[in-house]
């Protein structure tokens, strides 16, 4: 029989005292901070549950409170510069439709240039709209604005630029020949046999292509490209190629150049073939769906350009026949190309190159070892033969049957003197698609010589002398098209790109990197300048798209390109508008002043009244011919500002829908944080009526226990007795 003593009893008393103790203080640390737990230690698994509970709804607060609401204040800014935009081309409609339609008073016409000039000024500054020091039109480039808004950076600014058109951008566009000015007094007062009578106004119509600025310094090329049919009965057959001639504008002396190139497409990646302005083959490449391109040089070698790229050969030798081949791998090992050159007993090379998804280009030497056809993936052949000279070549395109698509035959312009440069003709089975092409830049002053040559003709050799020319004017920014040459361009749907330099610009002119392919050559350093790339090889626009997560697994695009919302050729249109006013202020002025001059005391000799009578009789005909001209070119531009006011239309749209789906995922994210926010509760906190109760309960336990100990100590051995 085990003895219980006095000390025992006190022992366990305390335990259940201390024990009763921490319960009351845990129940009263539930009852001030109403949660179940102020550790992990307290209930593990109440921690874990918590802390995931907590990550959710730490996420999901950064999506409600910062991301969405980014979001929407950023397509809210840009719905209301849009909708400003959209107000902007209604009043140039309106403006283009009275003034297609009614005769305008010298009031009228001031009125408009003014309105109009307010018009461009704040297009510009919409297109500039930002949010947080970030323009919303920019696309990546959110710290740079759309419009040049400093006189001096637009002033020295320095670009290449690369513009991307169509041949339906070519327009039948009114000049005039034989402008007239008011006469000087020297002028008037001193006739003479020659300048007595003065040329008399006149219109010509000519074929023009206006690009994006006006004021540039130089013409670097003109490409033109367009498709060939190579359709084919096998099964291989294929659909088209595309035929790029690029004119390269050099440097006096040096004349003019082109080349040519090949290029076609599959879904799955491209072909290039190149010759230089003598038909001879300057490279080939592949393209895949990735990007990596594999360049074959004349000579039949293979290299990429990439760094990344691992390249490994082996070789064997079966039969006298030595094959090398060559495996092309990326960071992760995927092989992105393969190729196979084999080389007989004799001397005989063949060689082929494969992508990742089967397409493959077939490479036949000649007994040089230098290229003579190449197969593209599509199943066409290319290859140059030879002319007799050895500098003119004929480059040959036949389809998978072995039929001739296209022939391009290098040939000097003039066809005797290489020193006016090379030019190609190139023809399909029943047409010639290409001519001599020739360039000529021209001033604005040479360019009003040229109008009085064509305007003084019967008939018009000079026309027929500039039917395949293409007539540069660096002034206007404009390119004048042959008859020739327009007619084929515009029947064959070619696409064209034009590239130029220019220097300098005005102060709320567009930023070519918002539109075009160009490079920034502002720094005095070629290494500082920058390259910016909108379009690829294929002539397609390059999105850049801004896009925030807006709830878990759902990003969002929320901005707009300022390329889809206002064309480069809508600022163009209202400067236009701008000029042909202008002009018939002028013409009008100067009707005005010649009628002045014959009224006064200064002129009253018969050879002075006659000149001046002379020049007003021509200076009237120039004033209707100007207001003529002010009517149909604002007639022009109501479909074009129709047109404009469509696309910013369906910007709005766009951004309203991107919107509502904006508040859809703000209000399901609304709903899941209520959801975690109770969940969590559920989970960390107590019911302060049953921490209550419960403190209650342990709090007179422990009391009771104070007590009992308290009895316990105050017996002795004698009252066990």
């Amino acid at each position: 029989m085990m003895r219980i003593t006095n000390g025992m009893m006190m022992n366990t008393t305390k335990l259940n005292i201390n024990s009763n103790k921490i319960s009351v203080d845990r129940l009263n640390t539930q009852m001030s901070t109403q949660k179940k737990i102020t550790k992990p230690s307290d209930n593990p698994l109440i921690a874990i549950k918590s802390l995931r509970l907590s990550t959710t709804l730490s996420q999901i607060n950064q999506y409600y409170n910062n991301n969405i609401k980014d979001a929407q204040s950023w397509m809210d800014v840009t719905e209301t510069a849009l909708t400003n935009m959209k107000d902007i081309f209604k009043d140039a409609y309106r403006l283009c439709v009275n003034g297609s339609t009614d005769t305008m008073t010298d009031e009228d016409r001031h009125t408009v240039l003014t309105q109009l000039k307010a018009l461009s000024s704040q297009l510009y500054s919409e297109a500039n709209a930002d949010y947080a020091d970030r323009t919303v039109f920019s696309g990546y480039k959110t710290n740079s604005t759309v419009a040049f808004t400093d006189a001096f950076e637009a002033s020295q600014a320095r670009y290449e630029i690369s513009e991307q058109l169509s041949a339906s951008d070519i327009e039948a566009y009114t000049y005039y020949a034989n402008k007239l000015d008011t006469p000087s007094a020297s002028e008037v007062q001193n006739p003479t046999a020659d300048t007595s009578k003065v040329n008399t106004p006149q219109d010509e119509v000519l074929k023009r292509l206006r690009l994006a600025y006006n004021k540039q310094d130089a013409l670097n090329s003109f490409s033109y490209n367009y498709s060939v049919d190579t359709s084919a009965g096998t099964g291989n057959g294929t659909t088209t190629g595309n035929v790029t001639i690029k004119t390269t504008i050099h440097e006096d002396p040096l004349p003019a150049t082109q080349t040519f190139q090949w290029r076609s497409l599959k879904k799955d990646g491209a072909f290039t073939y190149e010759a230089n302005e003598c038909g001879k083959m300057t490279g080939a490449s592949m393209e895949d769906l990735n990007g990596y391109v594999l360049n074959i040089s004349t000579d039949g070698k293979f290299s990429i350009d990439d760094p990344s790229v691992t390249t490994t050969t082996r070789t064997t030798t079966n039969g006298g026949v030595t094959t090398t081949y060559y495996t092309y791998t990326d960071t992760s090992g995927n092989i992105i190309y393969s190729a196979q050159e084999s080389v007989d007993a004799a001397g005989n090379k063949s060689a082929y190159v494969a992508d990742s998804q089967g397409n493959r280009v077939a490479l036949s030497y000649d007994a040089d070892g230098k290229l003579s056809k190449i197969e593209d993936p599509q199943g066409n052949t290319m290859g140059t033969n030879l002319a007799s000279t050895g500098d003119e070549n004929t480059i040959t395109v036949k389809n998978a049957d072995g039929a001739t698509a296209m022939t391009a035959a290098a040939g000097y312009v003039d066809g005797t003197d290489p020193d006016k440069g090379m030019s190609y003709s190139v023809y399909t089975t029943d047409k010639k698609l290409t001519t001599n092409l020739k360039v000529e830049s021209m001033t604005q002053a040479e360019f009003e010589q040229y109008l009085s040559k064509l305007a003084a003709e019967t008939p018009a050799t000079i026309r027929e002398d500039y039917k395949d020319t293409l007539i540069y004017l660096p002034d206007s920014g404009e390119l004048i098209f042959g008859t020739n040459l327009a007619q084929i361009m515009t029947s064959e749907f070619a696409t064209l790109s034009v590239d130029y330099e220019k220097n300098g610009f005005e102060k709320g002119e567009t930023r070519p990197e918002m539109y075009f392919n160009c490079t920034n050559k502002s720094d005095v350093s070629p290494a500082n300048y920058i390259t910016y790339t909108n379009y690829d090889a294929d002539n397609n626009w390059i999105y850049q798209n801004i896009n925030y997560a807006v709830s878990a697994n759902q990003d969002m695009t929320i901005n707009t390109q300022i390329h889809d919302v206002v064309s480069a050729d809508c600022y163009r249109d209202l400067a236009e508008l701008t000029d042909v006013v202008q002009d018939s202020i002028d013409a009008h002025t100067t009707v005005t002043n010649i009628e002045n001059m014959i009224k006064s005391v200064d002129y009253t000799t018969d050879a002075e009244q006659a000149y001046l009578k002379d020049c007003l009789e021509k200076a009237k005909k120039q004033m209707a011919y100007l207001d003529d001209h002010l009517q149909k070119v604002f007639a022009s531009q109501i479909s074009n500002f129709e047109k404009y006011m469509n696309k910013v239309n369906l910007a709005i749209t766009d951004v309203g829908s991107r919107g509502d789906q904006l508040s859809l995922a703000e209000n399901r994210i609304s709903n899941q944080n209520t959801t975690f926010t109770q969940l969590k509760s559920d989970n960390e906190d107590e019911e302060l009526s049953d921490v209550t109760i419960d403190y209650t309960s342990a709090y007179t336990a422990y009391q009771a226990s104070l007590q009992a100990a308290g009895k316990i100590d105050d017996m002795s051995l004698l009252d066990y007795l």
